[in-house]
């Protein structure tokens, strides 16, 4: 009778014993944290993000951080709307992603026509946009465009095109004027981050399929991934939701493009490259995910291996700066690690003008997407400056708290 006591008691202790080596991991051990994310990661970020609207770089911020399918982050701070009236912040709000637009909507749209055969990268662009049809810029490809290797100047002025080529809006005779300017140098033999190269690609989107890029997105990307606020014509509701970028006694600005040659271009027949796309964090945390996912989420599949190895690894020359069909590939202290240089190993991203950013760590699988509009009500230099810094340290907090970093640093000598 003692003895069966015994086994009982035994067999009732095992699982606490079990349960105990789980709670209290031997020394040095990595800690298991929901996705991986360390929670003292979550006040830092917190302070940072509330810390960048208390200081006035803008009137709020919307966050969401995410690793595989697990969201570690979602939350909003301040306002999106300060002048001539006050609202909230809220998750659902549209931002004017600015030149986040050429990374998720241009780049994306051309590559969806490569994997349809339709074009290729080493094609010649004056083969689709006969104005390019000139003695430097006949042999300029899709592939230089896309990287910034083009030799195409960073873009150009929007009271030039008014003056010269008449009133907005007026995508031929921006395109002819891109036509005319005078390369900075030989293609592929250098780098200049060119909002010119991205209104070419849209052009060539829309000359190649007949119809507004913003339609075809729609079709052959937003809708199979479910992303339902990403657009670059707002309606009234969606415009009602939408973050303003421009508030003075001239104008208020809201649901309407910013970038000024952007707005020069965008019509009901065209959809503008280098600028132009509305998103939520939502909607590009999924477009991020099918990115991070090897081209597919959830059952859908966007794009094959062969394009989804172009866009998410380095396709510049050696020498140049690194760039992917689309993104940025991010090596500096504020977006990577060591262990960020592999092809299958990189960090990802890209900004916008108005106070954007996403990052993504192909390692990890982590990233990160971070909204603002600091450009409203006034575009001021210092609250640029403060939105870049904040975002620069969100992501480094997030990159320093991830277990698969923390066990690498733990693994690091001492410094004597």
């Amino acid at each position: 009778m003692k003895r069966s006591v015994a086994i009982k008691l035994l067999c009732g202790l095992l699982p606490l014993a079990v349960l105990g080596c789980a709670m209290f991991p031997k020394k040095g051990a990595p800690t298991a944290y929901r996705g991986g994310l360390d929670p003292a990661a979550y006040p830092i970020i917190d302070e940072l993000c509330q810390g960048a609207v208390d200081d006035g770089f803008a009137p709020g911020v919307a966050l969401l951080i995410g690793r595989d399918d697990t969201i570690l982050m979602r939350k909003t701070y301040g306002y999106r709307m300060s002048e001539p009236k006050v609202e909230r912040m809220t998750l659902d709000t549209l931002f004017d992603l600015a030149s986040v637009t050429k990374s998720t909507c241009t780049s994306a749209a051309i590559m969806l026509l490569v994997q349809d055969g339709v074009i290729r990268l080493e094609d010649p662009v004056s083969l689709y946009v006969p104005e390019f049809e000139r003695e430097d810029k006949e042999n300029i490809t899709i592939h230089q465009l896309l990287t910034h290797s083009s030799g195409l100047p960073a873009y150009t002025s929007a009271s030039y095109l008014e003056e010269h080529f008449g009133p907005r809006p007026n995508p031929d005779g921006l395109i002819q004027r891109i036509s005319e300017l005078e390369l900075k140098y030989e293609p592929s033999t250098d780098y200049t981050y060119s909002c010119l190269n991205y209104l070419t690609l849209a052009r060539i989107a829309q000359n190649v399929t007949q119809r507004n890029m913003s339609d075809f997105l729609r079709e052959r990307l937003w809708t199979p991934l479910g992303m339902k606020d990403t657009t670059f014509y707002p309606n009234a509701e969606q415009a009602a939701r939408t973050a303003p970028t421009i508030y003075d006694e001239k104008q208020f600005r809201r649901a309407e493009v910013h970038d000024p040659l952007a707005y020069y271009s965008v019509c009901e027949a065209y959809a503008p490259g280098n600028a132009g796309g509305y998103s939520t964090v939502d909607d590009m945390s999924r477009y991020v995910r099918m990115l991070l996912g090897g081209g597919k989420l959830d059952g859908v599949r966007i794009y094959n291996p062969k394009i989804w190895q172009r866009i998410t690894t380095d396709q510049n020359p050696k020498g140049i700066s690194r760039r992917t069909c689309g993104w940025g590939v991010w090596t500096s202290e504020s977006y990577a690690t060591p262990l960020n240089e592999g092809p299958e190993n990189l960090c990802l991203g890209h900004t916008g003008y108005t106070g954007n950013i996403v990052w993504m760590d192909k390692l990890s699988k982590a990233y990160v997407i971070m909204f603002s509009n600091c450009v409203y009500p006034v575009d001021k230099k210092e609250n640029k400056s403060g939105i870049i810094a904040a975002r620069k340290k969100v992501i480094r907090t997030v990159i320093d708290h991830l277990d698969i970093y923390q066990e690498v640093n733990q693994k690091q000598p001492a410094a004597e």
